[in-house]
């Protein structure tokens, strides 16, 4: 078997561990969060059912089986169907920005208004539930990490992943792809409001992950601190030509260099301003996978190789930790896309399509067999189920759950699985999020 043989074939065993957890609906379809008895079934982009549509879109584009396809738009149905009972949301990851992104992409494989009238409804609810502040607009809720801190007042939340910066991107592209243009003036007014709020320091500027934060925790990286807001805030100058979000999106680029120590002949950016000892995360979430993108992004736009240059160093910091087969305390038991192996890889994958990188893919497959080796799986007459038993929180190492979603569960390490294999194939497929900048072009729907 070849290499890409090997890897969709565990990524077809994964799928199939998540379609065992499918319930269905009157409306529609949706997927239980993990693997135990009782576990809830929800919509979300991070843990629920638009995440495991995307992942059904990229099946349908690497095989043509209309199955793919039709199960897709099942779960796009019990979305639009269930979303106006759902609680509101600014969070992109657990909310409703996240729900309005599946749907534009369904809409885009299909060609269905309905989808697209789906997700424009959630962005219009949206942005209704949004309160002038200051120079823009912002949203009011309560901590996202109530249950971990036991926070629960209510605070003005910015960052890209439960808050305003991540509903800004959504806004952004539901503008981009044509499903709601009028949703440009919502991402700008977003972004003027997040120029209120940035902590402008003499190395750069901060955005912290709300207002008034109750407890110290000041994260530099992408996706809950100044990485993440500058990629938005970068990306919308690009379509509305306006140089203060660019010069924005340049000090918190300062902001996140001036962060940096060294790791071997590169570097890594710290994962938050009080930790000591110092913690490196290396994903998506605080670590090179993520605010790699910012500087990438900033490449392309300014042609200053200082950006490029940058994220570089920050490959060359992850490689030098020695992993996958080492790993460090911000690197811990998980695989998934928002953390571990599977964001990585990705990443890795992105950065060998757009440079020819052989090292860059030589890495993606040895993340990709570090993941397979540690994979539960069960063989049945009708095929093996392929699964992760992992932690999805660090400082929670007793917490154990084996689950189905994108961005902690098995469509997420299979999403990367498949992504390898069609890129040893030749026809990568990936269904890039809004803060992607590796694909020149929109995902190819079939």
């Amino acid at each position: 078997m070849t290499a890409a043989a090997t890897y969709r074939t565990a990524a077809a065993d994964a799928d199939r561990f998540v379609q065992d957890h499918r319930v269905d609906t009157s409306d529609g379809v949706r997927w239980r969060r993990t693997d135990a008895p009782g576990a809830r079934a929800e919509l979300s982009l991070y843990h629920g059912s638009a995440g495991i549509l995307l992942h059904q879109l990229e099946w349908y584009a690497a095989t043509a089986d209309v199955a793919h396809l039709v199960l897709a738009r099942r779960a796009g149905d019990e979305i639009v169907a269930a979303a106006t009972d759902e609680p509101l949301s600014v969070g992109f990851f657990p909310g409703t920005p996240g729900l309005a992104f599946a749907l534009v992409e369904l809409w885009r494989a299909t060609d269905d208004d309905a989808y697209r009238a789906g997700a424009e409804s959630l962005l219009r609810r949206l942005r209704a539930a949004a309160v002038p502040l200051g120079s823009g607009i912002g949203w009011v809720e309560s901590d996202p990490f109530a249950d971990m801190t036991g926070v629960r007042d209510l605070h003005e939340i910015f960052d890209q992943s439960v808050g305003a910066c991540g509903a800004g991107m959504v806004f952004l592209h539901a503008a981009r792809t044509g499903a709601v243009p009028e949703a440009l003036d919502w991402a700008t007014a977003t972004a003027d409001r997040l120029l209120d709020v940035a902590e402008r320091e003499s190395f750069g500027w901060r955005w912290n992950l709300m207002a008034d934060m109750p407890y110290v925790w000041r994260a530099p990286n992408f996706a809950h601190g100044s990485a993440g807001v500058g990629y938005f805030l970068a990306d919308l100058s690009r379509v509305t030509g306006e140089q203060r979000f660019l010069d924005a999106a340049m000090e918190g680029a300062r902001f996140v260099r001036h962060h940096a120590l060294p790791m071997g002949d590169g570097c890594l950016v710290r994962h938050t301003e009080d930790d000591v000892p110092t913690i490196f995360y290396l994903g998506v979430c605080h670590g090179p996978a993520g605010t790699g993108r910012l500087f990438h992004l900033l490449h392309d736009i300014t042609g200053d190789d200082e950006h490029r240059d940058f994220a570089d160093a920050l490959l060359r910091g992850t490689l030098a930790t020695g992993v996958p087969e080492q790993r460090i305390e911000g690197f811990w038991n998980n695989h998934g896309q928002c953390c571990g192996d599977a964001g990585l890889g990705d990443y890795a994958l992105f950065l060998h399509r757009r440079t020819g990188d052989a090292d860059a893919l030589a890495f993606a497959c040895r993340l990709a067999d570090h993941v397979v080796a540690r994979s539960t799986f069960d063989d049945r007459p009708d095929g093996r189920r392929r699964s992760w038993t992992q932690v999805e929180h660090r400082n929670r190492p007793d917490f154990l759950q084996t689950a189905t979603g994108l961005f902690q569960g098995a469509a997420g390490i299979g999403s990367f699985l498949l992504h390898l294999a069609t890129t040893l194939e030749g026809e990568p497929v990936k269904v890039p999020l809004p803060d992607q900048p590796f694909v020149d072009s929109p995902f190819q729907h079939r």
